[in-house]
């Protein structure tokens, strides 16, 4: 283990992998794992312990856990409770509430603030100025492009809160706000400034405020070659795990 810099808080039963770097001024509370050949850089904090740490003499951290190789950028917080798979990659400032729970390889970009007890698969990308609203559920492959905004409270105030639930592959893009309740199919694509209030279904392009199902996605053309764009993940592999091999060979390896 290695630590940088100046002004480093480890609290207690902390496990930092081999090759860990942690920067100034950050502070890792009890029960914190962070995996080999990971970089947390200054002024974070992992392992932010909630609120009834400040009021209960008898509270015990739950454990937060950083998988290998992941990169935390600085003014990260972390609450207590969280998991993340190998490879997170965030940007600055980051809020992330107790008990999220992601998959591998996934990106947190800068000012993203996610509520607890939301999961993500494997390769998630939240884009800068996101909210995830608690109880969110989002597959793997999901992009959420930003200020994108998740709720989850139908009739505000109310102590019934249910978040969204998105299949993988889908894309939501900039400006969105998606309803409490919502489920939105795999390979959907939601166009920018819509307001979903309804299911969208698989393989759906939907726009519009309440957003509406236009046409099936696999209609929209490509401007790079020709035939459709979508499923997207014949046409972009940057980042992804069939990058160099493409979709087909890695799905037929993977399932």
């Amino acid at each position: 283990m290695k630590f940088n810099n100046r002004n480093v808080q480890i609290g207690t039963n902390v496990r930092l992998g081999k090759n860990v770097r942690i920067g100034d001024n950050t502070t890792i509370y009890d029960n914190v794992e962070i995996g080999d050949n990971s970089i947390i850089a200054n002024d974070c904090v992992i392992g932010e312990p909630s609120n009834s740490y400040y009021f209960q003499a008898s509270y015990s951290n739950p454990e937060t856990i950083i998988g290998a190789n992941s990169f935390v950028r600085s003014h990260a917080i972390i609450y207590a409770g969280s998991t993340f798979g190998e490879g997170l990659n965030t940007g600055h400032r980051i809020t992330v509430r107790e008990g999220a729970q992601f998959g591998s390889h996934c990106l947190i970009s800068t000012l993203v603030d996610i509520q607890g007890n939301s999961t993500f698969g494997d390769y998630c990308r939240l884009y800068s100025n996101v909210h995830i609203c608690e109880f969110s559920k989002l597959g793997s492959y999901v992009f959420i492009f930003p200020y994108t905004i998740f709720t989850n409270d139908s009739q505000p105030p109310s102590n019934y809160c249910q978040g969204p639930t998105v299949g993988d592959y889908s894309i939501i893009t900039v400006h969105s706000v998606v309803l409490p309740s919502v489920n939105i199919g795999t390979n959907c694509l939601i166009g920018a400034n819509s307001v979903v209030s309804r299911d969208i279904p698989d393989f759906s392009f939907a726009v519009g405020s309440p957003a509406k199902v236009v046409r099936d996605i696999r209609e929209i053309g490509s401007r790079a070659k020709e035939g459709s764009h979508y499923p997207w993940m014949y046409n972009f592999e940057r980042g992804m795990p069939w990058q160099g091999i493409g979709f087909d060979a890695w799905s037929k390896q993977h399932h």
